[in-house]
């Protein structure tokens, strides 16, 4: 008899044949093992994913998914209030979780905190608008937020998707948020952009978690709206399947956002003018931040200063040096 898991599980997994672009940002994937893994960004290998293994069967963990046991890596419960994991330590669970793998592999420069799989390993994936749409069917109050949201926000249901715990079918209706992913041109999501910051120009749509204002959450007929902006056009994704080499590394830095076109997805590039580096004046220079928890963070006309790698990059129709950041700790706003 199919029990609660593997009933919600089966209705919301899509076969991996549906990823007809390719492996995509913020996608949750099912291993074979019963684990789950995410994807950050565009740059993956063929055949495979640059991901991170999120929840793994645990008979004393503490998340429940319909009834069985999980441990997660990012996060846990420290004297009854939820605390993210480091990035480091995130990593080295890697290894613990994924045994088969070997911490002395080479791993592309913006994939320090992050692990390579192959797709071979997966049981399906959780696709970011079929998810949506099955979760609209089984929860009423979320199929009325997003439908407001729809509306008001000018954007059609088959642009928007879910991804977090709610691609698996996880929703608690009087007490959860929604990881809502917005497809659309770069110009589409722009005009998104737009309207979010027109939305909480009133204070009590703002969100604070975790110690920090939120720039691309708010809050909407009562519920929490997390966002995730993916490229409708592959077109336009800037780094795409890209190759990267590391040329220099500890490069301390400080310069001013002129051009955030690129700062609200997965991952964020900004371009920086009246930069220097290593206390010397530099040419403008985009800045890659490999970060899943700074998309949306900055903004033209921010002043940052950070540790980053100068690196090379290759997309295949461009080749350049940028700037790297693949965690939060070495960047901030002054």
């Amino acid at each position: 008899m199919t029990d609660v898991y593997e009933e919600t599980i089966n209705r919301f997994l899509s076969p991996l044949s549906s990823l007809d672009r390719g492996v995509l940002d913020a996608l949750y994937f099912l291993r074979r093992d019963g684990s789950f893994a995410f994807t950050e960004g565009y740059c993956h290998p063929k055949g495979g994913m640059t991901a991170k293994i999120m929840l793994q069967p645990w008979p004393e963990g503490d998340v429940d998914i319909f009834g069985r046991r999980f441990r997660s890596s990012y996060k846990r419960i420290v004297d009854g209030q939820i605390e993210l994991i480091p990035h480091d330590e995130q990593l080295s669970a890697q290894w613990d979780l994924t045994p088969a793998l070997d911490p002395d592999a080479f791993r592309p420069p913006f994939a320090e905190y992050h692990v390579e799989l192959p797709l071979t390993e997966f049981a399906g994936v959780f696709e970011h608008r079929r998810s949506l749409t099955a979760a609209r069917e089984v929860f009423p109050s979320l199929n009325a937020t997003v439908e407001k949201l729809s509306r008001d926000f000018s954007v059609p249901l088959e642009r928007l998707g879910v991804t977090g715990s709610t691609c698996y079918g996880k929703f608690e209706e009087e007490d959860e948020d929604i990881d809502l992913v917005w497809y659309g041109s770069v110009a589409e999501n722009a005009r998104v952009l737009e309207q979010i910051r027109e939305h909480t120009r009133d204070p009590q749509n703002r969100v604070f978690e975790f110690g920090k204002y939120w720039p691309i959450r708010f809050f909407f007929n009562g519920v929490m709206i997390c966002s995730f902006f993916n490229y409708e056009l592959d077109e336009e994704i800037p780094l795409r399947d890209c190759r990267m080499e590391l040329l220099e590394e500890n490069l301390r830095g400080e310069g001013i956002i002129v051009d955030d076109t690129h700062t609200i997805y997965m991952p964020s590039i900004v371009t920086l003018g009246d930069l220097e580096l290593g206390g010397a004046g530099v040419g403008n220079m985009d800045l890659i931040i490999y970060d899943g928890s700074l998309r949306g963070e900055y903004f033209r006309g921010d002043r940052l200063r950070f540790k980053a790698s100068r690196v090379g990059v290759h997309t295949g129709s461009r080749d350049y040096e940028a700037l790297l950041v693949t965690i939060s700790s070495d960047i901030e706003k002054v």
